[in-house]
């Protein structure tokens, strides 16, 4: 288990008020985008289930308006430079979640060789973790850092800045 939460809590708190901003930002667009692009027309999900993540995404639509908001608020007194620090701010706080689903894909791939009572080969497992870790970073990373909305947010405080985002999005592909 990645953790404890107190303390994830705490390092991502440690950051500058406008990075965890940022990066709460960036979550409520990846909860958007997920339900969109996987949820809402996907006929093989159950009716009820659907419903439920439906829900959930228009009360997220909310939180993203809100979210926004304040963003804005608290960028309102930083000038370039402070807001360049909060974009790495914001950067590290990813990096630290990129590096725990790292870590979660090691407990993946071990609960996987459990279930199935098998060891995989060294190429196997590597492949195996090359590629959730790979699907983790596009779900919580790539999905809402390239979001356009997310972007447009960031633009608006520096475009220099949403033009880095940009560009590392693309490490999420």
């Amino acid at each position: 288990m990645i953790g404890p939460a107190d303390e994830v809590g705490k390092a991502v708190l440690a950051h500058h008020p406008l990075s965890v901003a940022l990066l709460i930002l960036q979550v409520e667009w990846m909860t958007q985008r997920h339900y969109l692009e996987s949820i809402r027309d996907n006929q093989g999900l159950d009716e009820q289930f659907r419903s439920l993540l439906r829900h959930h995404w228009m009360e997220e639509a909310q939180h993203a308006q809100l979210d926004t908001l304040m963003v804005e608020a608290l960028a309102a007194n930083c000038d370039e430079r402070q807001i360049e620090q909060a974009v790495d701010g914001y950067l590290e706080i990813g990096g630290m979640f990129d590096g725990a689903f790292k870590q979660q894909t090691a407990f993946d791939l071990d609960a996987l060789q459990r279930a199935v009572r098998r060891t995989f080969t060294s190429a196997e497992a590597e492949h195996i973790t090359a590629v959730q870790h790979q699907a983790m970073r596009w779900t919580y990373l790539g999905s809402g850092i390239s979001h356009p909305n997310f972007l447009r947010s960031v633009e608006a405080l520096s475009p220099a800045q949403a033009a880095r985002l940009a560009d590392t999005a693309t490490v999420f592909a």
